[in-house]
């Protein structure tokens, strides 16, 4: 035999309003917090990979034109750090470049030497590089050199703008082509913590 139990109404009393604790309420938070703490950083990591790989891919892709330009217009062509897109200057290379013939050979855009090109500031990003701290030119060989080193190879060290670590190299051989590399042509880790 079955008991059933007498119906008393509805659960909702009036007056009386339904809803979380203040326990409930902090608990959430609580795990909120956390789960938040935890993902931010892997998306601040992805963030600052993402603006290196963009840095390292306009670098190459500059290089790369340049290179090619030398070959076919059989003329000196060289890219320097600029941060006006119109001339070189004494400045990090991620305050952008600029590509141009260089037709008396010294390094530097001249009146009357085509300007072919300019990449703009790269924010979130540093890059730095001995062998081609003022500029880095290609002879209508391909072979690639330096105002300071005559022709002759080098590197680019690309270092997020925030960290001191996840350091990539772009080393750049005496034949002119750009390869990434986890270390320097000398076997050195790459170090960001050098500014």
């Amino acid at each position: 035999m079955k008991f059933l139990r007498p119906f008393n109404g509805p659960t909702n009393v009036p007056g009386r309003q339904q809803g979380f604790t203040i326990t409930e309420v902090v608990a959430t938070l609580g795990v909120i917090g956390v789960s938040l703490s935890l993902v931010v950083p892997s998306l601040s990591s992805v963030t600052a990979s993402n603006l290196r790989a963009n840095g390292i891919n306009e670098l190459v892709a500059t290089l790369h034109v340049a290179r090619n330009e030398a070959i076919t217009r059989n003329e000196a062509i060289v890219v320097c750090p600029s941060d006006d897109g119109a001339t070189c200057a004494p400045v990090a290379w991620e305050a952008g470049w600029i590509r141009f013939v260089d037709a008396n050979g010294d390094f530097g855009l001249d009146a009357g030497e085509p300007l072919l090109g300019a990449t703009g500031p790269l924010g979130g990003l540093r890059i730095r590089t001995e062998a081609f701290g003022t500029a880095v030119g290609y002879a209508p060989s391909g072979r690639a050199g330096s105002p300071d080193s005559g022709l002759s190879g080098g590197d680019f060290t690309f270092c997020p703008a925030s960290k001191a670590t996840n350091a990539r190299v772009l080393a750049v051989s005496t034949l002119g082509h750009p390869v990434l590399a986890e270390r320097h042509a000398d076997g050195q880790e790459p170090d960001c913590t050098v500014s």
